[in-house]
């Protein structure tokens, strides 16, 4: 089975937008599940939309490293080696119809290729066991009668 590729921005976005994703040493894993996939409306006919028209639900994979990494060498040399780890990996792990983005990191040179497989295995696993999770981002408001004094930093209880 061939590796479908998601190749334009909004894509990008939307499977970013979902806030799913699991770290590895190697590389992020962001995750859209299957039922957003299909229901996410694109302003633009992208390559997303096309094959889901088509009546295909295969995953779909998006690869990204950015500058941070290095020079465009060692950026390359990573996102060939996610690209292969995806190709051997997602068609017989990945949900059908998710959607995937790996965002490479250091790790990505430097980690054996058996060690990014494992990687992507457990993420996948882990990211279609908690699939059901609304928002993983823990909540940022602060606890009801507390406020944090701005010189100290410290957490105090206002009565």
């Amino acid at each position: 089975m061939t590796l479908h590729r998601i190749k334009e921005r909004p894509d990008y976005l939307a499977v970013a937008a979902t806030r799913r994703r699991w770290v590895t040493p190697s590389f992020i894993l962001q995750y859209m599940p299957p039922a957003t996939a299909l229901e996410t409306p694109s302003k633009e006919v992208s390559e997303a939309e096309n094959f889901r028209s088509k009546g295909q639900v295969a995953p779909m994979v998006g690869f990204t490293v950015t500058k941070k990494v290095g020079n465009a060498v060692v950026r390359n040399r990573i996102r060939r080696r996610m690209k292969e780890v995806a190709r051997v990996i997602v068609p017989s792990h990945g949900e059908q119809g998710a959607r995937y983005v790996m965002i490479g990191r250091h790790g990505g040179l430097e980690n054996s290729f058996e060690k990014m497989q494992k990687d992507l295995i457990w993420a996948l696993e882990k990211l279609a066991k908690n699939a059901d999770l609304k928002d993983q981002r823990p909540s940022r408001k602060k606890s009801a009668g507390q406020k944090r004094d701005k010189k100290t930093k410290k957490v105090e209880k206002v009565e």
